[in-house]
This record gives structure tokens, C-alpha cells and sequence, in this order.
């Protein structure tokens, strides 16, 4: 028997004012978390062994420190970060300890106690449209507030275990005992023994010297999503180990709105800046739409007015044309993206960005062509075409050595994320538009640049992905240049 359990066992009281009931969990790294009555709160015990709901006292949950799991300084270090890290940002998505102290020795939080539990008892039971919307609203909330905290929270071990279901019914994010600043000085949480859980640690935290980013726990929320809806993780206890090396589809899950696919679709992404932000699925969860129309800037501002005028035009023309039913004005995607290109052609200014904000559409529509148009005019490319475009945007290049590469981040890492989209589809209907995308994601993992550390591996597996393309479709340009980079790796 622990030393914590003599306290149950024997009615005695913790630090003088808790009376421990039951464990709640015992399956955390380095603590376990029991139920408990404040007792200072009470005004009759009642059964509160057998029927502890109905005890008169305040019912807390406390989360005690195991000291022969790790070094005690570190422990009480740990236990001290995680009341503070949370504590200085308060968030109704985010559940908040009401006190840390160290009693004989061991460090403990205080947490208010869920009566309804974690979300594992979702996992695998039918849940309505409106059920995981809401689900997706809170933890996307709190997490959008972690990232949006000065200097960024990054959480590190995301699950169903960790996200509770407060006595509102609402969702809250709890455990921070890994969790991690963004440039402070809490490096030391991310380390190997105390990093997360395997099953839902993101790709690039298998990767050595990956820095903490958001983007792993947008990946980690998009495994638990798809574990509560499915009953199993997408990757197998590996998480995202097993993901590396090779793009892998997830088996789609049947039943739920199409939305919601690409949701959890886009947030197991393999490459992070492909991932949604927490703001972005925020914003998807509560227009009940992913992605968002309106994501883009540039469709925010001539979208609503330019598709709309487009659409509208073009109505108009098949409604009057003889060789076209009067009852029907649906116009297929080939032929709206064919109206795309010849505005993107165009050398009127205007007519060029209305044809951006067409194509910006039918990317978001996942259609392949679009996708690689759009990833063309933001990505690093030094032909006329693409440097037009930019042009015509505001995008500011580089000259000479970096020649066509943005000087803005975002614009190349839009870019990195459509590349990657084009991979993960894995549209056998376009194997030229495929060995494109992987040739230019090698070449920005191969060539320096300041968006993307070099990488050879990377680089090298993306070539071979590439050529894989390039000999389905015989492109006889491409295959030399994708063997004449793959002789530099010998």
C-alpha cells in the first residue's frame, strides 16, 4: 500500500483539510489523481464513501506527485510550472487548479472535479452532427488560447484522457505537466521519458532537435477526434512514427459530414504547416464549415463579390443558351477552372486577381489542379508566370541567388501546405501534378533557404516519391533533373 492510499484506507486527513476518497486515475507518468472532500467546506459528512455526490463538502480532485518516478526537485518543479502555466491563462476550455502546495515532502495540485469524466467514454459511440461540432469548439478553443498565450503554451499530450467534461458539459483541457513555453525557459519538459503518448505525438516529434510547436498538438486533436469517433487510433500505438517515411492514407470515417473528414483529414497532415491552426478549426467549428470559404485574405476581399459575379455571369449565359436546360445552372469544377486560368493569363490586373480568388476556391474545394495553380503562384518558382502573379499580389521576392522565393514566410509555407495536400489525396488521375509537388518540396528541403532547415533525408524521399510520378506520366525533363539531385545523395 502507498503511502497516499494509507490516508483512504485509514481516514486520515491530507494536509489537513482533504479527505482522500477514491483514485480517480493512476495511469499518469508521474502522478495519480484522486477524489476527494475539502473538508473545511463541510457541513455534514454523510456517506461520502458510498455516495460521495451527495457529501455536503466541496468535492476537489487531487492530482498527488509520485516521488519515486523521477527526482523530487524535479516533481515539485513540475507540479509547480503546471499550477502556474495554467493558472496565468485562465480560459472556460481550459481547466484551472485552485491550488498547489507540498505536503510531507509531495507536491500536489488541486483541480475541480468532473463528475461526468474524461472523453475516452466517448470513444467509439455514435455521436450526432451537433455532438462533435461541440466538441470540436471547446477543445479547439482552449487550445486556440494556449497558442495564442505570450509566450505561446504548447500542451505536448493531447488525448481523450485529457480532455474532461466539466459539470456544465462543456469540454476543458487539463494535465500540463509537460507542457511547454515557447521561447521560455521551460525546455526541459520535452524530453523522452515525460513527452506524451506515443499514439498521439505528431511525426516531427519523432524527428531529433524538433523545438515544441502547435502544430503537434492541432495533429495530436486530430487523432483524438478520430479515435472517438472510430474506436481506434489512426496510426496504431506508433502515432505518427508510424507515419513518416511514406504518405499514408487513414481509413475515412463513415457517417459523419464531409466537413468534418477533411478537418481531421488536414489535421493528421504529415507536414505541420499543412495543419489547421486551433484559431482556424475555432472558426470551422462554429460556421459549422471546413475549411472556411473566406480563409484566404485575398478571398476575403474580392471572393464574396468576384465568385459571385462570376457565377452569376456564367448563370446567366447557360439559362439563354439553347443547347442548355433552362431548370439547371450547375457548372462543372473542369469548366470553372479552365475560366480560372484564362483570368490568371490575363494582363489586366483585376481580371488576373478575380481569377486567383476563383482558383483560391477550388483549391478549397480539394480539386488537384486548383491546389497546384495556387501553390504555384505563392511558392518558389522563378518563371514569368508565377512571378506575375506575385506581382500583382504584393508578394515581394527575393533577386539573384533566392530568386522567386517570398520574402514572407507565410506565403511559402502556404505553399509547403498545398504541395503537401497534393501528396496526401494521392490522386492516381494526376501523376504529373503529383511528381511536380514532390519535386518542389525536395527542392526547399535540399536548396538553403530560410524557411526550411535542410533536411536531406526528407529531400531524398521526396525525389523518390517524385520519380515515382514522373515514370507513370514518362516525363522525361523531370526524370532527369529528379536522378541528376538523387546523384548528389551517393
Amino acid at each position: 500500500m502507498s503511502e497516499i492510499e494509507t490516508f483512504s484506507q485509514q481516514d486520515k486527513i491530507f494536509d489537513g483539510h482533504y479527505q482522500l476518497l477514491r483514485p480517480l486515475s493512476t495511469e499518469g507518468g508521474t502522478a495519480d489523481v484522486w477524489l476527494a472532500i475539502d473538508t473545511n467546506t463541510i457541513d455534514s459528512m454523510g456517506d461520502t464513501e458510498n455516495n460521495p455526490d451527495n457529501a455536503s463538502g466541496m468535492l476537489v480532485a487531487i492530482k498527488v506527485y509520485r516521488p519515486k518516478n523521477a527526482l523530487d526537485i524535479d516533481g515539485e518543479q513540475r507540479f509547480r510550472d503546471e499550477f502556474k502555466i495554467v493558472y496565468e491563462c485562465r480560459h472556460e476550455n481550459l481547466l484551472q487548479p485552485t491550488n498547489f502546495s507540498i505536503f510531507d515532502g509531495i507536491p500536489y495540485l488541486v483541480l475541480p472535479y468532473c463528475k461526468y469524466g474524461s472523453s475516452e467514454q466517448l470513444i467509439g459511440k455514435t455521436l450526432s452532427a451537433d455532438d462533435i461540432w461541440k466538441f470540436i469548439l471547446d477543445v479547439s478553443s482552449g487550445l486556440n488560447r494556449l497558442h495564442t498565450n505570450n509566450p505561446t503554451i504548447i500542451h505536448q499530450d493531447i488525448k481523450p484522457a485529457n480532455i474532461l467534461i466539466d459539470n456544465s458539459k462543456d469540454y476543458a483541457i487539463t494535465d500540463f505537466g509537460i507542457s511547454s513555453r515557447s521561447g521560455g525557459d521551460h525546455g526541459y519538459y520535452y524530453d523522452e521519458e515525460n513527452s506524451g503518448t506515443m499514439a498521439y505525438m505528431a511525426p516531427e516529434r519523432f524527428q531529433e532537435n524538433t523545438e515544441p510547436m502547435p502544430q503537434s498538438d492541432i495533429w495530436a486533436f486530430g487523432a483524438t477526434l478520430y479515435e472517438i469517433l472510430t474506436g481506434k487510433v489512426p496510426f496504431g500505438e506508433e502515432g505518427g512514427k508510424f507515419q513518416t517515411g511514406s504518405p499514408i492514407q487513414i481509413t475515412p470515417v463513415s457517417h459523419i459530414p464531409s466537413d468534418i473528414q477533411h478537418l481531421i483529414s488536414d489535421c493528421l497532415s504529415l507536414e505541420p504547416g499543412n495543419r489547421p491552426s486551433a484559431k482556424d478549426i475555432k472558426e470551422s467549428a462554429t460556421a459549422r464549415q471546413y475549411p472556411l470559404r473566406s480563409k484566404n485574405r485575398y478571398l476575403r476581399t474580392f471572393g464574396l463579390i468576384g465568385i459571385g459575379i462570376a457565377i452569376t455571369v456564367i448563370c446567366i449565359i447557360f439559362l439563354f443558351s439553347p443547347s442548355k436546360p433552362k431548370e439547371t445552372c450547375e457548372i462543372p469544377i473542369e469548366q470553372l477552372y479552365q475560366i480560372a486560368v484564362t483570368d490568371i493569363s490575363s494582363d489586366n490586373t483585376a481580371t488576373v486577381k478575380h481569377g486567383i480568388t476563383l482558383m483560391d476556391s477550388l483549391s478549397n474545394l480539394r480539386y488537384i489542379p486548383a491546389i497546384y495553380q495556387m501553390a504555384y503562384t505563392y511558392g518558389w518558382y522563378i518563371e514569368d508566370e508565377s512571378l506575375k502573379r506575385k506581382s500583382i499580389l504584393g508578394i515581394e521576392v527575393f533577386d539573384e541567388e533566392k530568386k522567386g522565393l517570398p520574402k514572407t514566410d507565410r506565403y511559402s509555407n502556404e505553399a509547403l501546405a498545398l504541395f503537401s495536400k497534393i501528396l496526401e489525396l494521392n490522386d492516381s488521375k494526376y501523376p504529373d501534378i503529383n511528381a511536380k509537388a514532390a519535386y518542389r518540396l525536395a527542392c526547399y528541403y535540399v536548396n538553403p533557404n530560410p524557411i526550411i532547415k535542410p533536411n536531406m533525408a526528407k529531400g531524398r524521399m521526396y525525389l523518390e516519391q517524385s520519380r515515382k510520378w514522373a515514370e507513370l506520366y514518362n516525363d522525361s525533363v523531370l526524370l532527369k533533373n529528379i536522378n541528376q539531385s538523387l546523384q548528389t545523395f551517393k
